[in-house]
């Protein structure tokens, strides 16, 4: 069977497309990067990995996902945990009552993405399944249509271990309907987005349980780069950071130009004249910090890639004063 009234349409970051996507079924008529700022979208996490590319860091927060129906108030079920039988009996029962799910997996398993990097969690919507084929049919903000992918390789990607762990857990909505005004619900986002970069100490929400995050994760960037060329396969681990500002689903700069959009479309709700337009200068930075990053994959001198690790720590080290001003001038007029 498939939802045979869902309209799928490609987007620029999986989760906040995968809402864009819930929010159309629904009729709630957001777009993407309404949906990724309602979500509290932005953020930032470092971390150490126990494999190539051993360093990683993240633009959005995990939570994003489940903080875009908390803040707008929609009736949901978040869970993760269950064994293969009782997760996907589940998630089948909801799409045969019509209600599309959101799965987090990881992309390495996915068929049709044809990669050979684990990255996770992506999101996506299982959308209908053939039980005579084996096949779930899936949107994924990559592509233009819904894709076909083996039952065993979803099983495989919906509870992988192998960059950050997952277990199965899936989103669905129980009740489409908003419980607050878009209105209230930006001016909330943002101020916990300010919070989460600012405090994460004395944050609500739980972040990941690894890693550095908010302001504090782009200082400790600063403070560890230097240390990159001594990682085995160097150039990898640069590319994998150019990818990670400029692609992998960002909208470009680390997804602040996605933020920005949001801010411009809410502007209001920041109570900060300016915020979109500091945002988007935010996101050039970062995309600048890429595109060195990519300059830096391709040398052959260690030396070289060296030089250019030390002059990139004073440049994160400024943007993360430049993200904390923003912040406290967000949090100061909320």
């Amino acid at each position: 069977m498939k939802l045979n009234e869902f309209y799928h349409q490609p987007g620029e970051h999986c989760g906040s497309t995968s809402l864009r996507n819930l929010a159309t079924f629904y009729g709630w008529n957001l777009d993407e990067p309404v949906c990724f700022g309602l979500a509290s979208g932005l953020g930032f996490t470092y971390l150490e990995l126990p494999m190539n590319p051993w360093r990683a860091f993240f633009g959005r927060p995990m939570w994003l996902e489940e903080a875009f129906f908390e803040n707008l108030k929609i009736p949901h079920t978040h869970t993760e945990g269950d064994d293969w039988s009782t997760a996907w009996d589940a998630v089948t029962t909801h799409l045969e009552s019509g209600d599309p799910v959101m799965l987090f997996v990881d992309l390495y398993y996915l068929d049709y993405y044809k990669t050979d990097t684990h990255f996770a969690p992506h999101s996506l919507l299982l959308v209908g399944y053939d039980e005579a084929d084996d096949v779930a049919f899936v949107a994924d903000n990559e592509f233009d249509e819904i894709q076909r992918l083996p039952v065993s390789s979803l099983r495989e990607a919906w509870s992988s271990k192998d960059m950050l762990p997952l277990e199965h857990r899936y989103l669905v909505v129980d009740e489409p309907t908003l419980g607050t005004s878009i209105e209230t619900a930006a001016g909330s986002a943002i101020q916990e987005t300010a919070e989460f970069m600012l405090d994460t100490g004395d944050f609500d929400r739980e972040p990941m349980p690894y890693g550095t995050h908010g302001v504090e994760g782009i200082r400790a960037m600063a403070d560890d780069i230097e240390n990159w060329s001594s990682l085995d396969d160097t150039a990898w681990v640069l590319r994998f950071a150019y990818q990670n500002i400029e692609r992998r689903g960002t909208g470009g700069g680390l997804f602040r130009k996605l933020y920005a959009s949001f801010l411009d479309a809410q502007e209001s709700a920041t109570g900060l004249e300016d915020a979109a337009v500091q945002m988007e200068a935010i996101a050039d930075v970062w995309t600048e910090i890429g595109e060195i990053f990519q300059e830096a994959s391709e040398l052959d001198s260690p030396d070289e890639r060296q030089t250019v690790l030390n002059h990139l720590e004073a440049r994160i080290r400024r943007q993360a004063s430049r993200e904390a001003e923003f912040y406290r001038d967000v949090r100061q007029l909320g």
